[in-house]
């Protein structure tokens, strides 16, 4: 019996030393990357929300010179404009034909010039400038319309322009917006000296595209109020690593230094412009309208990454929450 009894005994339970905590803690937040200018890591490496540059202003031009229809358009606007200037009496070098077709603010800008040199410091300046802001919404606002649908649907209709109509209050509110800094920059910026308030004058008009170029798209792709349209183009060019100023200062060196300088007959005062200077005021209009379409295309892909409500950024300095180990969530 003692045997059986010895038999059926079951074995002692092995004895299992307790293991450490092996737990792994939790890592740490990497530091903030560097910020770039204006807040932004716009010049920053890593994934952007926005198209690289290269693919932006080929969808763009390719999005006008693809379209028959908005090419004749561009054409068809250089030349009235040109008729209606010499009918109000300018008298000066046919080169300002290579921004009749810019975007705010540096069209703005020679609108102030070419209007000063027709009716100089006088009441006339304020009624040409009146004239000159409601043809530019009404053009910016169709252009924008063409081009976008162009854009999504492949094609330019008259729906593409009566579906542009909603955003001319937005359109309206950014050359008013342009031709506000551009005065206040003139105002203001001599005091600071020749070198660093032409600087200043150059940050101002970069920064107006910045904040506003957007908003004739977004006001017809989206049909909000005109301050909620601004702000949210503001907010689309301040996403992080959109490299959105890279584009902005691009676009203000071709239109400027670069088209302006290479403008045959640019200082020939004349009222019959050559043949030369006549294509190459149309060829860089037509880029001018590219220039519509690859901001467009950028807001078109960027729109649903676009906040309600300003980014929250975490102050400079401030160490992030540490995440508790294995070991700390077991004793509570």
């Amino acid at each position: 019996m003692s045997n059986k009894r010895k038999s059926k005994r079951r074995p002692p339970p092995k004895r299992t030393e307790p293991t450490p905590d092996v737990s792994v803690p939790a890592a740490e937040d990497p530091p903030p990357r560097r910020q770039g200018l204006l807040g932004s890591s716009m010049f920053s490496s890593g994934p952007s929300p926005m198209p690289p540059l290269a693919r932006t202003l080929g969808r763009g031009m390719l999005a006008v010179i693809g379209q028959p229809v908005i090419v004749i358009v561009t054409v068809a606007l250089v030349a009235l404009a040109w008729f209606g200037l010499l009918a109000a009496g300018f008298e000066g070098t046919p080169g300002r034909l290579v921004a009749v077709l810019a975007l705010p603010p540096i069209s703005t800008y020679f609108d102030l010039g070419t209007g000063s040199a027709i009716f100089g410091i006088a009441p006339g300046l304020l009624v040409f400038l009146a004239v000159t802001l409601v043809l530019r919404t009404l053009i910016v606002t169709a252009l924008t319309g063409m081009v976008l649908e162009s854009l999504e649907d492949d094609r330019v209709s008259i729906y593409g322009i009566l579906r542009s109509i909603r955003a001319l209050p937005t359109v309206l509110a950014v050359h008013v917006l342009s031709f506000s800094i551009i005065i206040a920059g003139n105002l203001i910026l001599p005091i600071l000296g020749p070198g660093i308030g032409f600087l200043g004058f150059v940050a101002v008009l970069v920064a107006g595209l910045f904040f506003l170029g957007f908003a004739p798209t977004a006001a017809i792709r989206e049909g909000r109020p005109v301050l909620d349209e601004i702000r949210r183009s503001g907010r689309a060019a301040m996403l992080p690593n959109s490299r959105h100023l890279m584009f902005c200062a691009l676009y203000f060196f071709l239109a400027l230094p670069v088209l302006v300088g290479l403008a045959p007959g640019g200082t020939l005062i004349t009222a019959n412009p050559t043949l030369l200077t006549w294509t190459f005021a149309f060829v860089v209009n037509v880029i001018h309208v590219g220039f519509i379409g690859a901001l467009a295309y950028r807001w078109v892909v960027v729109e649903p990454a676009v906040p309600e409500e300003p980014v929250k950024r975490r102050p400079a300095g401030k160490a992030p929450a540490k995440v508790p180990s294995g070991k700390a969530r077991a004793r509570r």
